[in-house]
């Protein structure tokens, strides 16, 4: 890919630190490869937790001769053949089984980031999931994406800004003044357990937040906790009386089969369906960005990573859902156009776990790890392989892989590359400056 003034600029920092690796162009090995359009004015991030911790070793496997060679000394049995893989770069290749990313990343729509962590790493998946949450040099308790909120975000509205489809509120997503909302339908709200507390119904009463302590403007009462339901309860409100009809989205049929579907052409690996937890949550963004929602950001998940066994059977079918469900909101997307511009052209998904695993296998899966992998998807997106891949003859005492990239680095890419905050107010959000990543 020619070098403009533009790419150039992509590849250093805000605060002019070039990134660990500055990627490498998929242009001149995959016939198939695009340019990134340029970044559009309203941007939509959707966040896709991998839950449990994936072997991604068994994802974008090593390639290169010295680590091909660790990695069937350490896989005797989990191995992934060369048959089954994709040349990404000289270093790795991708898995066929994670369906669509392989021709997305053909097309240079992908960025894959190896070997990301964080010093100090914590092997326990309720620790890690704190810590990537928290994306603090500092942690005080909120999230890096709750932080983002709590600047960029209406003190009085904005409150489908930022939405998570699943049930339960990430600490990612908690601010110190303003919180994500989560909506797990077309019509339904989940109120967050930890301010409801039995006090305000269960499921929350919108009338007993209405006329209790949850949504007075000016609650008398001076207790902390109640004072937060407070601005929770009415934040709830807010959004559900602006999401859609009386609550309710208009109907919607995606333009594509995703995973889960029964006319999905791809099956899990004993021939049934394929998961539709993910799909679900993905047609629903979909339906919400149809329905012209103004959300920013969105949280998913996909869980049943922590593959300590059976690793050979289920890995492959986990893949098949999250690569699957990737390509078909991708490609639902584009049919989509939005008050703000069409859908596809304002989408980059980033995907993470909490850690990969480690690098031999046990008895029929693998342990929890170190150095994960992270990765990017858009139009946007300057396709490569960023950072280093991890050496596998160069583990830590316990036989993990050393971190390349600090995990942290992608955040700051995300904050001031994609969701235009300043070089001092990412640096501010994540506590110190970290070196951007260039694939946007």
């Amino acid at each position: 890919m020619p070098i403009t003034r533009r790419t150039f600029l992509q590849g250093l920092g805000a605060t002019g630190v070039v990134a660990a690796a500055s990627g490498c162009s998929l242009k001149s090995t995959l016939g198939a490869w695009e340019p990134p359009i340029p970044i559009p004015a309203h941007p939509v991030l959707v966040i896709v937790d991998i839950n449990g911790g994936w072997d991604w070793l068994n994802v974008l496997t090593p390639t290169a001769a010295s680590n091909h060679a660790a990695y069937l000394a350490n896989r005797a049995t989990l191995n992934i053949p060369s048959s089954q893989v994709t040349t990404v770069n000289g270093d790795a290749g991708l898995n066929k089984d994670l369906i669509g990313m392989g021709d997305l990343s053909a097309r240079g729509r992908v960025a894959w980031i190896p070997g990301i962590g964080m010093n100090n790493p914590d092997l326990s998946h309720f620790v890690s999931i704190a810590l990537w949450g928290q994306g603090s040099s500092q942690p005080d308790g909120t999230g890096w994406l709750g932080r983002f909120a709590d600047t960029a975000f209406n003190a009085t509205g904005d409150v489908l800004r930022g939405i998570t489809v699943t049930g339960d509120l990430p600490e990612m997503l908690h601010g110190a003044t303003r919180d994500f909302v989560s909506i797990t339908s077309a019509s339904g709200y989940v109120y967050p357990s930890w301010l409801r507390s039995n006090r305000i119904g269960s499921p929350y009463d919108p009338q007993l937040l209405e006329n209790g302590f949850g949504a007075a403007v000016t609650p008398t009462t001076t207790d902390p906790a109640q004072l937060a339901a407070a601005r929770s309860g009415k934040l709830f409100l807010d959004a559900e009386n602006q999401f859609g009809t009386n609550g309710t989205l208009p109907g919607r049929t995606p333009t594509v089969p995703y995973p889960g579907d029964a006319d999905y052409p791809v099956t899990s690996a004993d021939g049934g369906r394929l998961s539709s937890e993910l799909s679900y949550q993905f047609k629903l963004i979909a339906q919400m960005l149809a329905a012209g929602l103004p959300t920013q950001i969105f949280f998913t998940r996909l869980s049943g990573w922590d593959t300590h066994s059976n690793e050979a059977r289920d890995l492959p079918n986990l893949q098949r859902a999250l690569g699957g469900s990737i390509k078909a909101l991708y490609d639902d997307l584009a049919k989509i156009d939005t008050p703000l511009g069409n859908a596809q052209d304002r989408l980059m998904v980033v995907g993470y776990s909490e850690f990969g695993r480690r690098v031999p296998e046990n008895q029929g899966g693998t342990d929890h790890g170190t150095a994960g992998l992270a990765f990017a998807v858009g139009r946007a997106v300057a396709g490569g392989v960023y950072g280093s891949y991890p050496d596998l003859n160069d583990l830590d005492q316990n036989r993990n892989m050393k971190y390349t990239t600090d995990f942290r680095s992608l955040y700051a890419t995300v904050l001031d590359r994609w969701l235009g905050q300043s070089a001092a107010t990412t640096n501010a959000i994540l506590g110190t400056s970290y070196p951007r990543l260039g694939f946007i």
